[in-house]
């Protein structure tokens, strides 16, 4: 294991987060990320909003805790793997509403793509289609349109009407598996402004251990200068080619590294950190940077999280972001 718990990781809403920080190792794709962890700063739902909104634009993110109902997001992680359950993905008799991974070769679990081709991975499985097809489900999009995630979102913004952009990632980070990379999200809404705000949820109690994401420290002004670099490289490319997160001056995945220790060295900004439980939520500038640690859960918990997007309903968005997510898969 490369993570020390000093006590059980369900103790840890007692436990001040900067303690935490000081000796909780985590780690990403690329290797350990060695003493570069602070802790994220939470807000009550309740915090008034010029609040909010002036830690928003000095930080470029606000975790905001308890905004939506414990029980809602519950329901939709337990809808989600009841959804799955005869894949083979959990640990039998196991709760579907507990997430435990069945602790099998973590590659046979990752989305379908280049990465499942890369280990070698049959992409068209039981698994791979359900998750692909649990975008469209009912209970995912009743989820994704909870009112009480718009209408703050609504409040925050000052906007009178916010459209949640269809697309969205529901991830299931199964532990040991692969993560989410280096990266700002607007190197993949391109085609678009950065009108968006991004909410990224978890679906589930997610301590550090869990994987959740990491936030770079005071990295909004970083991510808009590698835009502006990546934007001038790919200068001769065709309109088609510029917008894309896949160009030739970008890695083949869109993302900026994987080796998150490396990256924050390289920029001297440490990783933010937290221990997330359900119903919290964290709303992030498009150019900040971020990524997700390994899960290395000790229990085996499954990280499942989404990132719904909001813009204000009329203005300029990337319009490939407004139909659900879906994927052909090639056998």
């Amino acid at each position: 294991m490369s993570f020390t718990i000093q006590q059980p990781v369900d103790a840890t809403q007692e436990t001040d987060g900067a303690n935490r920080t000081d000796y909780v190792k985590l780690k990403s794709t690329g290797g350990p990320i060695h003493e570069s962890i602070g802790s994220l700063r939470s807000f009550s739902k309740d915090t008034p909003i010029e609040d909010l909104r002036e830690a928003y634009k000095k930080d470029g993110y606000i975790w905001v805790k308890g905004l939506l109902p414990v029980e809602d997001v519950l329901k939709c992680r337990e809808s989600y793997f009841t959804y799955l359950s005869d894949t083979g993905l959990l640990k039998n008799g196991t709760s579907p509403r507990d997430g435990i991974y069945c602790g099998a070769d973590w590659r046979m679990w990752i989305g379908p793509g280049k990465l499942r081709r890369k280990f070698g991975q049959v992409q068209d499985t039981a698994y791979t289609r359900k998750m692909i097809a649990a975008h469209s489900a009912s209970w995912y999009q009743e989820f994704c349109d909870h009112p009480d995630m718009k209408n703050f979102i609504e409040r925050f913004s000052g906007w009178s009407n916010a459209s949640l952009l269809r697309r969205s990632l529901l991830r299931p980070n199964i532990p040991g598996g692969e993560i989410t990379q280096v990266h700002y999200d607007q190197i993949f809404l391109r085609a678009g402004p950065p009108t968006s705000l991004t909410t990224w949820v978890p679906i589930g109690d997610c301590p550090m251990e869990g994987g959740g994401l990491l936030y770079l420290e005071n990295s909004v002004s970083l991510g808009q200068r590698l835009e502006q670099h990546f934007k001038a490289a790919a200068a001769d490319l065709t309109d088609e080619e510029r917008i894309s997160a896949f160009n030739k001056t970008m890695m083949d995945t869109g993302y900026l590294e994987k080796d998150a220790g490396k990256f924050s060295k390289l920029w001297g900004r440490r990783w933010l950190a937290a221990d997330y439980k359900a119903g919290d939520v964290v709303i992030h500038n498009p150019y900040m940077i971020h990524c997700s640690a390994l899960n290395e859960h000790p229990d085996g918990v499954i990280r499942l999280a989404t990132d719904l997007r909001y813009f204000e309903t009329g203005t300029p968005h990337d319009t490939r972001w407004e139909k659900v997510w879906t994927v052909s898969i090639c056998i």
